[in-house]
Formats: structure tokens, C-alpha cells, sequence
């Protein structure tokens, strides 16, 4: 749950900060394990509190709450400051504060780890948001229900986790209307499909997954590679491993499309899908690139370590397996127990394989320990490692024992180790003179080969594999259809150029005498075109390389920009976060207040340079996103006591980032002014934000308040606050008109240009 900043700016508000600290310093031993029922709580008195009070209350509670790491003195102190703040909303009625606070309650119980009332306080807002009738609200609730109280054995059995999910993705679907709502329905309905595919409903899983995709297209969602990469998870439990290959490289075509980050988990089922088929080679490749993506030093490395050598030892290359291993162990010094399993039991198989078996118990042994903590598809793995181990050393009754252990919950296996898996149990049988039992596995071994061998399947697998390296290539065929073509031109050109000829020298037989000068002449012409041609073709090679040096030259170019603005987004995002340090250590709100206008600013320009980063143009941006995400931040981070509405009506302009930044602070400061001072006796507000075209490259600005509006005399032109100056002193940076009017609250108008100014702005 994201908390919103304490933003006060009024002298009342400090004096009651200062008063309620006063209080927690005096009676600091209170204790927020008693949970505030919100239905029967009644006060002795009616209070008169108004809800600046609550606002203030809870702004203070959720700073506490949210500091990093929390201590039980500020927990105490949070619990205290809502419990006040409840009592006062109670009084007044304010059942959207009461809705608010109890989701704060919600993340204060988290924090102290206490899961009955962190449960309790969620349900809570749950039931008021139901008595408000506000359906965006109760789905929020339950989201964050869902995605906050830590899940059980117990939820897991009775299905209640996956209900809290299916609440919130049935309200978010009835009421969604919001870029957020609509990837928070895809989201839930993702994980959905993951309960499913655990509860072995694969059908019910892959229609799911569908839907989520025809969500993220319609809405241009981001992460949709997840959601083809739990597609081929699903695929493969279901054994039509095509589907599953296909799936997994849509992922990767998909995040390379969208400029988003190709995971390790995406090429790790890629990987996946052709060890499931029995290509280790291909598995190989996959896996290593998986590898390679991971720094030598992270944990997470010992997985993609563990799969290569597994491949390895399928190709008979168990010292090769076991040398990578030695080094990737060597290269991590934090090992974490759930990532160093891996390692273990890629010790174990590589050893085995090499028939070092004392070596190989030790690390048997370890895995097969009644203290190690392993999930049961990774112990399943375990079991079926350790059968092989005590099979080659002919100790079957220990072989069987494991066998029949893995052979429990073989459906998390790959198809190539069920298959292994039967045909080692066959063996089993036969050496402990068990015929009958003998003949199932066998019957079973050869049910999964075939099933493996499948013609069909196979062909499919193929196509794939065919279509996705001609995908990676398509540039260059589609240059090499090119040269065919004007080849296959010059040819043309060539063979009639041949034909003429042999029909004059046919001719020229006839008449030999009376046309020899005409002979002569014609063969000059073609001697002529001959060398022309070869000039031609050379000139055009070298055109061809200097087109395409200079297309290297370009797309290097646009990567170099690409990364600067990366770089710079990172950089302000930096220097916000010092900012944000450093505001820790001041006692003065006014200086504290300036940091945070001033982190403000910075994420404004920010976000200029984070979309230009993520999209294909380098110079220019999109304003209508921009200025969406801009305000949702700024709605965020200066929080209002208020029902402030924003009502937005931004044209699809696309302009220079030189034009963009000013317009974008311009906007930042106009919003945080009429948060500070618009609404300060009033019970709600609108804010109206247009973009609207007035002539030929021409475009007008309108941020408009209907709040209190200036005060009587105040003039604009002469102010020399900070926020008004940067407002002028940017609208004259990019040659725009500046004005403010004050008529029913208070307007901004900015008129400017697309155009770039005839000379660049110099500081």
C-alpha cells in the first residue's frame, strides 16, 4: 500500500503536529494491539472536530508507519493518532476517512506482523466501502487484502486467498475505468490462472490467460510476457509441449517488441520447453543466455547453473557439467539455502554420472536431510536424482523407495525424466523379481515416450523453431529479397540484350555485305552496356554498404540517447532521493516543505526523460500520457482532506522535449499551489486540466480551480514567490503567454507553440 506525504502549510497545522507529538512523548507505553472495531465503537460525546483534523492525524500515522525500519515507539504512536482520528471520524460521519484509516490499520498490523486484526481491519474497510456503494473502493480493499495479509496452509486448502483475489477481479471488472484498474484486473486474473494451473484446471487456466492478454492489448498494458510465459507453464503441465514452445517465444518476441525487460524466468521456460521435448542442445543455449543475464555473483545464478549441467550430463559431458558448477559456487559469496539447493543437486548428478559416488552421498544426503525445507516439486527432483544414484550402485530396495517418492508428484517432472523416471522403476522391478509391477511401468514408459515421439507434435515444434530464428532475421531477408530482385532485373536486362544480338547476327548472315557497318556498330553499343553494367554494379555495392554503415550509425546513435535519458531519469530519481534523505534531518517545515516541492520538480522532468527512454522517438514525447501520470503522481504525493475531482481533457500532441519539460513544471507548480491554498474551507473541489489546439501550431493551457480563489489586490505579474517566477520565468523560455485570472478560483492559462524557437534558449 502506498502512503501519501504530510504536505502542511498553514501555522494552526504545525501547532497541532507539535501538540500531538507533545503526547506521544508523554505517554509513550500505548499499545496498538487492541483493535478499533469500526461498527460499535460510540464516543462519550459528540466531538467538533472537522476532518483537517483527521487528514492531519492520519498524515502523521502514516509517516510513522512508513519509515524504513520502523520501530515500536512509532508503531505505538501511529496506532494512537488513528485511534484518535477514527473517534473523530465517527463523530463527524466521514466514512471515506473511515475507509482510508482502516487501510492504514491494515498496514500498521502488517508492520508488527499481526495477521487476526491486519485481517480484521481490511474486512472493515471492506464493509464501509459496500455502506459508501463505491465499487472502485471495495475492489481496492480487497486487492489489498489480498496482496498484504501473508497467505497460509489453511488458505491455500479452503480457497479463501484465491476468493480474495476473485472478489477484487470481479469489482475491477464491473467497475474499472482507470489505466491502473484495468491492469489491476489483468493482474489478479493472471494470478487466477496460477491458482488453476496448480489445482491442475488447465483448461479453465489457459481461457484466463487469454483474457488477459485481450486486456493488455485493448489497454496497452504493460508485462504482458508474463502472461504468454504462465501460458507455456501451463502448456507444459498439460503435455502439448508446441504449444508450450510457442508460448514461451511469444514472451520473448513480445518484450523485445515492447522495449520491456526480457526476464530470466522467460528464457528459463523457453529453455524449459526444449529440455520437456529432449533437446538438450537447444535447452543449452536457452539456459545459457538465462546465465549470462545474471551477474556472476547473484544467487539466483546457481538455477540456470544447475539446469546446464543437468543437459550436459544427458550429452555424456558430466566433467564439463561439474567444472561449470566449481565455478559458478566459487563466484558467489552470499549462498542463500533456497539457491544453493540447486547446486547440491547438480553436485550429487554430476558425480553419480561420474560414478564418484562417495562424493555424491555426501551431498545426497545433505539434500535428503529431515531438516532441509524443500518445496515438493524441487524435492520430488531430489528423489528422482537420488533413485538413479542408488540404481547404478545396485542398491534397488533404496532405489525403489525413492522412485515410488517421486513418482508422488512426477507431474511437476519433465516429460524426459517421467519417461526415465518409468523406465528406471521397470528396471527396479525386474532386478527385485516384481513382474507385475514391472509391466505397468514399462507400459507406462513406453505410453510418455510415444507421447513424447508424437509426429504432429514434433512437425509443430519445428515450424516454431523455424519461425522464430526467420523472425530474428527478417531484416535481412528482406534486404536479400531486394538484391534478388535487382538482380533478377539486370539479368532480364542482360538476356534480351543477348537476344538482340543473336537475332542481328541471324539477320546479319543474311545480308552480311550490305549491313556489316550496322554489325559493328551494334557490337560497340553492346560492349558498351556490358561495362556500364559492371560500373552499375559496383557503384551499387558500395551505395549498399554506405546505407547500411550509416543505418549502424543511426540505430548506435538513438541507443546512445536512449541510454542518456535512462541514465538521467536514474540520476534525478537519485537526487530525489537524497533530497528525501536529507528532509530526515531538518526540523524546519518550511525547509522540509521546499524539499519536497522541489522533489516534485524533479519528478516532472523525470518523467520526461523515463518516456523517452521506453519509446522508439528520442527528441520528442507523447503529452497526453505524460501529463496523465504527472497529475496521478502529483494526486499521490500532495494529498488532499478534500473530494478534489480532476477532469482532464488533453489532445494528442506530440512535442519536443525542449518544449515539454517547461510545460511539465509549469503544470507541477500550478497543481501544488491549488492543493496549498485553493481549498482551505471547503468541503470538496474540482480541478480542470485542458489541452486544446487554438489555431495552426498553436495550443492553449488551462488549469482551472473552482476554490477560493486570489486575494483581493494580489497581482500576479509582480509576485516574487518562487512558484509564480519559475511559472513566468518557464512560460518565457519557450515563448508562451503567461496569465492568471481569478473568477470563481483561480485560472492558469498558458498559450504556446509546437514550433521550435528560431534560436536555441541559451542559460
Amino acid at each position: 500500500m502506498q502512503l501519501n506525504h504530510i504536505y502542511m502549510g498553514r501555522t494552526g497545522s504545525y501547532l497541532l503536529l507539535f501538540l500531538i507529538g507533545l503526547g506521544l512523548l508523554i505517554k509513550p507505553s500505548f499499545s496498538y494491539a487492541t483493535n478499533v472495531d469500526p461498527v460499535t465503537i460510540k464516543t462519550a460525546a459528540p466531538l467538533k472536530q472537522d476532518t483537517s483534523q483527521i487528514k492531519l492525524l492520519y498524515q502523521s500515522a502514516s509517516e510513522l508507519i512508513k519509515q524504513q525500519p520502523v520501530t515500536k515507539q512509532q508503531l505505538n504512536g501511529a496506532a494512537k493518532l488513528l485511534k484518535k482520528a477514527w473517534m473523530i471520524s465517527e463523530a463527524t460521519g466521514a466514512l471515506t476517512w473511515k475507509y482510508k484509516i482502516q487501510l492504514l490499520y491494515g498496514h500498521l498490523y502488517g508492520q508488527s506482523k499481526l495477521r487476526a486484526p491486519q485481517s480484521s481491519a481490511y474486512e472493515n474497510a471492506i464493509a464501509i466501502a459496500k455502506k459508501l456503494g463505491n465499487e472502485s473502493l471495495e475492489a481496492n480493499a480487497w486487492y489489498q487484502y489480498y496482496q498484504n495479509v501473508p497467505d497460509t496452509v489453511a488458505d491455500y486448502r479452503n480457497k479463501t486467498f484465491y476468493l480474495r483475489a476473485e472478489m477484487a477481479y470481479r469489482l475491477y471488472k464491473k467497475s474499472a475505468k482507470t489505466f491502473g484498474a484495468h491492469y489491476r484486473e489483468a493482474e489478479l486474473l493472471r494470478e487466477m490462472a496460477d491458482f488453476h494451473l496448480e489445482e491442475e484446471n488447465f483448461d479453465l487456466a489457459i481461457s484466463e490467460l487469454f483474457q488477459v492478454i485481450e486486456l493488455a492489448k485493448k489497454y496497452k498494458l504493460p508485462r504482458l510476457p508474463m502472461a504468454y510465459d504462465l501460458l507455456s507453464a501451463v502448456y507444459n503441465r498439460k503435455g502439448e509441449m508446441s504449444k508450450a514452445l510457442e508460448s514461451a517465444l511469444q514472451s520473448i518476441k513480445v518484450a523485445e517488441a515492447n522495449h520491456e525487460e526480457v526476464y530470466v524466468t522467460y528464457l528459463n521456460r523457453v529453455a524449459a520447453a526444449y529440455e520437456a521435448i529432449n533437446k538438450p542442445q537447444e535447452s543449452i543455449k536457452w539456459y545459457t543466455r538465462s546465465y549470462h543475464q545474471l551477474a556472476a555473483d547473484d544467487p539466483y545464478i546457481f538455477i540456470p547453473a544447475y539446469m546446464i549441467a543437468t543437459q550436459l550430463i544427458k550429452l555424456n559431458q558430466a566433467e564439463k557439467a561439474l567444472s561449470l558448477l566449481k565455478n559458478t559456487w566459487q563466484g558467489v559469496k552470499n549462498k542463500a539455502d533456497d539457491q544453493a539447493n540447486f547446486m547440491y543437486l547438480g553436485f550429487a548428478e554430476s558425480y553419480t554420472a561420474l560414478g564418484r559416488y562417495s562424493q555424491a552421498d555426501y551431498y545426497f544426503k545433505r539434500l535428503l536431510s529431515p531438516s532441509m525445507s524443500l518445496s515438493n516439486p524441487f524435492r520430488t527432483s531430489v528423489f528422482f536424482s537420488a533413485s538413479e544414484f542408488y540404481f547404478s550402485q545396485k542398491k534397488y530396495s533404496l532405489a525403489l523407495e525413492n522412485a515410488k517418492k517421486a513418482s508422488l508428484n512426477q507431474i511437476t517432472m519433465t516429460l524426459p525424466r517421467q519417461i526415465r523416471l518409468n523406465e528406471i522403476l521397470y528396471k527396479i522391478d525386474l532386478a527385485l523379481n516384481r513382474p507385475g509391477q514391472a509391466i505397468v511401468h514399462l507400459q507406462d514408459f513406453h505410453r510418455l515416450k510415444d507421447s513424447m515421439l508424437n509426429q504432429n507434435n514434433l512437425e509443430a515444434i519445428q515450424r516454431l523453431q523455424i519461425e522464430f530464428q526467420a523472425s530474428q532475421k527478417e531484416n535481412e531477408n528482406e534486404l536479400l529479397r531486394k538484391k534478388s530482385q535487382l538482380q533478377s532485373q539486370q539479368l532480364n536486362r542482360v538476356q534480351w540484350i543477348r537476344n538482340a544480338t543473336i537475332t542481328g547476327l541471324a539477320f546479319v548472315s543474311i545480308v552480311l555485305v550490305l549491313l556489316y557497318g550496322r554489325f559493328s556498330l551494334k557490337k560497340k553499343l553492346h560492349n558498351t552496356l556490358v561495362r556500364q553494367k559492371a560500373e552499375i554494379d559496383l557503384a551499387y555495392a558500395e551505395l549498399e554498404r554506405n546505407v547500411e554503415q550509416k543505418n549502424k550509425l543511426i540505430e548506435e546513435k538513438e541507443c546512445l540517447i536512449r541510454e542518456v535519458h535512462h541514465r538521467v531519469k536514474n540520476n534525478l530519481q537519485l537526487t530525489m532521493s537524497l533530497l528525501n534523505s536529507q528532509s530526515h534531518y531538518l526540523e524546519d517545515k518550511a525547509a522540509i516543505e521546499a524539499i519536497k516541492e522541489s522533489q516534485h520538480r524533479l519528478k516532472s522532468i523525470a518523467l520526461i526523460h523515463q518516456k523517452l527512454y521506453q519509446t522508439q522517438n528520442v527528441s520528442t514525447i507523447q503529452i497526453q500520457p505524460y501529463i496523465f501520470e504527472l497529475v496521478e503522481y502529483l494526486k499521490e504525493s500532495v494529498s488532499s482532506d478534500k473530494k478534489i475531482k480532476f477532469n482532464q481533457h488533453i489532445i494528442d500532441l506530440e512535442l519536443d522535449v525542449s518544449k515539454a519539460i517547461p510545460l511539465g513544471l509549469i503544470i507541477n507548480e500550478a497543481i501544488t499551489n491549488i492543493f496549498k491554498y485553493a481549498f482551505q474551507n471547503r468541503a470538496g473541489g474540482k480541478i480542470d486540466i485542458s489541452l486544446s489546439a487554438c489555431g495552426q501550431d498553436e495550443y492553449l493551457l488551462l488549469i482551472k480551480d473552482n476554490g477560493m480563489g486570489l486575494p483581493p489586490g494580489f497581482d500576479y505579474k509582480r509576485s516574487n514567490t518562487l512558484g509564480l517566477t519559475l511559472m513566468k520565468g518557464l512560460s518565457g523560455q519557450i515563448d508562451a503567454n503567461f496569465s492568471m485570472m481569478s473568477e470563481n478560483g483561480v485560472t492558469v492559462s498558458l498559450r504556446f507553440s509546437s514550433k521550435e524557437a528560431a534560436e536555441p534558449f541559451n542559460d
